[in-house]
């Protein structure tokens, strides 16, 4: 992990509501210890528009590529592993999720995440877009 300024992509203050092309609630699987943050079809379209064209053909023969993710909340920069599943033609986050992201900002089930890849950059950028309330113990 290293502080970064994010230098060409937006702040947190600048990104639009609808910059974040992929929004998800949280599930159990998304925050399990021994699963992948798996992509749906029309988010996997949004990564491979954007995403370098050398890393997507890797993606797409099944090889892990290793991204960027700037997290807006915080101002840092992680890489993470982005992979094809073994059968089937589902992709996701497998190294660098829980550690990174989970764990470090320990994310929760029903906590809303955004996420969108900068064209530019091709970095993932992240943010917490909202938080399950604490139950008082």
């Amino acid at each position: 992990m290293r502080k970064n300024s994010v230098g060409p992509l937006r702040t947190q203050h600048q990104v639009h509501v609808s910059q974040w092309k992929i929004k998800k609630v949280l599930v159990e699987p998304d925050v399990a210890l021994d699963r992948m943050f798996k992509f749906t079809r029309a988010e996997i379209e949004h990564i491979y528009q954007n995403l370098d064209a050398e890393k997507v053909h890797k993606a797409k023969d099944g090889k892990d590529v290793r991204v960027k993710m700037v997290d807006f909340d915080t101002g840092t920069e992680h890489e993470l592993s982005f992979r094809k599943v073994r059968h089937g033609d589902v992709y996701g986050f497998k190294l660098g999720w829980l550690t990174h992201f989970v764990l470090r900002r320990r994310l929760k089930v029903g906590e809303e995440i955004g996420m969108y890849v900068d064209h530019e950059s091709s970095k993932f950028c992240f943010s917490i877009l909202s938080r399950v309330e604490q139950k008082n113990k």
